[in-house]
């Protein structure tokens, strides 16, 4: 085999492997103080090449000295989420991890999913809950 046909077989490796590696698995953000809550846009889902997508959502708590997390709601079947429940201190990081299943209810254009963090203080607007939003299109 040539030296040529060899820098061709190795460069389609090098775009393969760059590919995977940036490749988009988890969304993670930092929340901070937000009233109206975080909107994650996911862009466009191809249902038949995804059974679900993945994201972190964080939000650290800079307004209280303790707050207590009572845990996640979800607002429908085709999200999954959990977060640690318990006491956070001030400048703790609250990861709430969240499973989209874009198949579950045939979803299909336009699409807004909504969860909710609650805890025992006012967070946001919504009082004690942080409402974390996922929209974005699905074909």
């Amino acid at each position: 085999m040539s030296k040529k046909y060899l820098y061709i077989i190795i460069g389609i490796l090098v775009l393969v492997i760059i590919g995977f590696a940036t490749h988009e698995k988890t969304v993670t953000l930092i929340m901070k103080n937000k009233e109206n809550g975080t909107t994650v846009d996911f862009g466009t889902l191809k249902k038949k090449n995804i059974l679900s997508k993945n994201y972190t959502f964080k939000y650290i708590n800079d307004m209280h000295d303790t707050l207590n997390v009572y845990g996640v709601l979800d607002g429908c079947d085709c999200t999954a989420s959990k977060v640690k429940e318990g006491i956070y201190f001030r400048n703790d990081t609250i990861s709430v991890e969240t499973d989209y299943n874009p198949n579950k209810y045939n979803d299909k254009g336009l699409t807004v999913k909504q969860i909710f963090l609650v805890t025992n203080k006012p967070v946001s607007k919504f009082d004690t809950i942080y409402p974390l939003t996922l929209k974005g299109i699905v074909e």
